[in-house]
C-alpha cells in the first residue's frame, strides 16, 4: 500500500512539473546592430564663420551592437557603443592608422524587473525622455547621444502612468566623500506623471531636480527644481501642444533660481502635408537685476536642442544668449510624398527676451534681434532597415550675435551646414 502511494506521489509530481515547464514563457533573445555615417560639409555649425573661415569636410561613424533577452518578468538590454570622426585614432605611425587607446563605450546596460501587473524597475544605465524632449531628451542626433546611471520605477494602470527617476554619481569607488567635478551632474531625478484621457488627449506633470556639487565641497549639493505641466490634443486632422515650467532652487554656484518657459505649438494635417507654427520663450535676466544674486534666464538642462532652436546650433545653454533669455516664433511644413520620401522645412527667427547691456558702454543695449534659421531635411527610407537622410541648414545672424559669439560686428559671412546620413539597423539574430 504504501509502494501504491508512494507510486502514485511520484507520478503526480511529474506531471506538475510537466505542467509547469509547459506553462513556463520561452526566453527572447536578440542582437540588433546600427552602423550610422553621416558626412559634412561645415561652414558655421555652432560656430559663426569669418572671411578666414575655411569649410571643412569630415565623416562620422556610429557603431552599436545591442543584445536584448527578455523572460517572464525580466528584461536585460546592453548596448556596446563606437563612435568617431574617420581619422581621429591616436595610436598611429606614418605607414597607418591603428587604433585608439578608449573608443568602445557602454551605451546602454540595463535591467527591467516587472514586479507586478502595474509595477516596474528599471535599473542600470540607460536613455530618457520626458514627453517631447524640452527638459530631457535622448539626444540621439549626436555621435554619442547621452545615457544616465539611474534608476527608474515605473507605475502604469488604466491610463495613468507614473516614473520615478533617482541618481548618484561619484567620479570612482571612493570610501569616503569627496570632491565631484562642480560641472558634471552629481544627480539627476524626477517625478514624472501622465495621464491619457482619450486616444487624441494626454496630459502629464514633471518635476525635475538636477544637482550638481559644491565647488571644493564634499557634501553640499545645489539642486535646481524645474516643475510645470505639458499637454497634447492630435487626432490626425489638428495638433495643439502646449508647456510650462517653472524653475527655482539653485544654480551651480549657489545663486537662487527664479525662471519660467513656456512652449505653444498649433498645427494641421492637410493631405500629404503637416504645416504648423509655434513659439517658445526662455526667460531671461531682466534689465537692472545682477545676475550673481538671482538668476532669471532659464536652462533647458538636459533636452534637446537644435531641434527647436536650429540645427546649426547656436542656441544651448543660458550664456549663449549672453543671459537674456530667448523668444523663438518659428512655422514647420512636413511634407510626405510616399511611405518611402518625406521632407521637413522649418524657418525660426531667434531673439532675445530681455534686453542685453553692451558692457562698454553705459546705458547702451544690444538689439534682441539674434537672426534667423532655415533648416531642411530629406528622408528616403531605401528599405526596412535602412535609410538616408539629407539636410542643409542656412543661419542670417544680425551685429547681436555676431557680438554673443565673439566677432565683431558685420565680419561674419553666412552659415550654413550640409550633410548626407546613411543608416543601418539590421536584426542579427532573434529567438521569436
Amino acid at each position: 500500500m504504501k509502494k501504491l502511494k508512494l507510486r502514485t506521489l511520484l507520478f503526480l509530481l511529474i506531471i506538475l512539473t510537466q505542467n509547469t515547464y509547459a506553462q513556463e514563457e520561452k526566453p527572447e533573445f536578440s542582437i540588433n546592430a546600427e552602423l550610422r555615417t553621416r558626412t559634412n560639409i561645415l561652414h558655421g555649425y555652432k560656430k559663426l564663420p569669418t572671411e578666414e573661415s575655411i569649410a571643412n569636410f569630415l565623416v562620422e561613424q556610429r557603431t552599436r551592437v545591442g543584445f536584448a533577452y527578455k523572460k517572464e518578468f525580466l528584461q536585460l538590454k546592453i548596448t556596446l557603443q563606437d563612435a568617431r570622426v574617420w581619422g581621429d585614432e591616436n595610436l598611429h605611425t606614418r605607414t597607418g592608422i591603428w587604433a585608439d587607446t578608449a573608443s568602445i563605450d557602454l551605451k546602454e546596460a540595463w535591467a527591467n524587473l516587472s514586479l507586478n501587473n502595474y509595477w516596474d524597475l528599471k535599473i542600470g544605465r540607460q536613455a530618457f525622455q520626458l514627453d517631447e524632449g524640452r527638459l530631457v531628451g535622448y539626444r540621439n542626433w549626436s555621435n554619442i547621444s547621452l545615457s544616465y546611471d539611474a534608476a527608474l520605477i515605473k507605475f502604469a494602470k488604466n491610463g495613468f502612468e507614473m516614473d520615478v527617476a533617482l541618481s548618484y554619481n561619484n567620479s570612482s569607488m571612493n570610501l569616503f566623500a569627496g570632491e565631484y567635478d562642480h560641472l558634471k551632474i552629481k544627480s539627476m531625478d524626477y517625478i514624472y506623471l501622465k495621464k491619457k484621457f482619450t486616444s487624441s488627449l494626454n496630459a502629464s506633470l514633471t518635476a525635475l531636480f538636477s544637482g550638481f556639487q559644491a565647488e571644493n565641497s564634499a557634501t553640499t549639493i545645489y539642486f535646481k527644481t524645474t516643475v510645470g505641466p505639458y499637454i497634447k490634443f492630435d487626432n490626425k486632422k489638428v495638433f495643439a501642444k502646449g508647456e510650462f515650467y517653472y524653475q527655482t532652487g539653485k544654480t551651480v554656484d549657489g545663486v537662487d533660481v527664479q525662471a519660467y518657459f513656456f512652449n505653444t505649438d498649433l498645427g494641421f494635417y492637410l493631405g500629404k502635408v503637416f504645416l504648423a507654427a509655434g513659439i517658445d520663450y526662455m526667460s531671461g535676466q531682466k534689465t537692472g537685476t545682477d545676475i550673481n544674486e538671482t538668476m532669471q534666464a532659464f536652462d533647458i538642462l538636459y533636452g534637446a536642442r537644435f531641434k527647436y532652436y536650429g540645427n546649426l546650433n547656436y542656441v544651448v545653454t543660458p550664456s549663449s544668449t549672453k543671459f537674456g533669455g530667448l523668444m523663438n516664433p518659428y512655422i514647420k511644413l512636413n511634407y510626405k510624398f510616399n511611405k518611402k520620401n518625406n521632407i521637413k522645412l522649418s524657418y525660426l527667427l531667434l531673439s532675445s527676451a530681455e534686453e542685453v547691456a553692451n558692457p562698454n558702454e553705459q546705458g547702451v543695449y544690444y538689439s534682441k534681434s539674434l537672426g534667423s534659421e532655415l533648416d531642411m531635411i530629406y528622408t528616403y527610407k531605401l528599405a526596412k532597415d535602412i535609410n538616408i537622410k539629407a539636410g542643409y541648414h542656412l543661419a542670417f545672424p544680425t551685429e547681436t550675435m555676431e557680438v554673443f559669439k565673439g566677432l565683431q560686428p558685420g565680419t561674419s559671412r553666412t552659415p550654413q551646414w550640409f550633410w548626407v546620413m546613411l543608416t543601418i539597423k539590421p536584426t542579427l539574430f532573434s529567438s521569436k
